[in-house]
């Protein structure tokens, strides 16, 4: 991928036209920068929540196990050494911290963040497509048949992204 464009439109509706025509057509590596959420698709982190979850209240339980039962056991009352209602609500906590640090965690993994600067950032569209305008960066080796996908859809500024 040698060059490509970045475009802006005016509305979230001619974006999402747009991105359905270059998607059909295959253009090349399409990225969206919108001030709202232009494109829902399932995402990866509830799943990471519970599976965060379910293996720190396993490993909760596990450690608190081994503690009582291996490590340094105690005969207090009588009490048997593998007491499991005792270790339910420590195993719970942990297991929900787990989820919430996966899910912390997962998030900026998901959603490939801090990208503290890309090169889009210079452009003078970029400045206004956190307010008011719908962007989209196309890197292509062929810009000449983007811009052709494109001009259907009537978009509001169009700049050329350098090799």
């Amino acid at each position: 991928m040698n060059t490509g464009l970045f475009v802006a439109f005016a509305t979230p509706q001619a974006l999402d036209s747009a991105l359905r025509s270059l998607r059909a057509a295959r253009v090349g590596t399409i990225e969206t920068f919108t001030p709202t959420p232009v494109e829902t698709g399932t995402s990866i982190v509830p799943v990471l929540v519970l599976v965060g979850g379910v293996l720190g209240a396993i490993a909760g339980f596990l450690l608190q196990s081994y503690a009582d039962m291996s490590a340094y056991p105690l005969d207090i009352g009588g009490r048997p050494f593998f007491s499991w209602p005792a270790f339910v609500p420590i195993a719970f906590e942990n297991g929900v911290l787990a989820a919430i640090l996966t899910g912390f965690f997962g998030y900026f993994v998901a959603t490939r963040l801090p990208r503290l600067y890309q090169p889009v950032d210079e452009y003078e569209t970029m400045r206004r497509a956190m307010r008011d305008l719908w962007c989209v960066a196309i890197r292509t080796d062929e810009p000449e048949r983007a811009r052709q996908v494109l001009d259907a859809h009537a978009p509001a500024r169009i700049e050329e992204l350098p090799a």
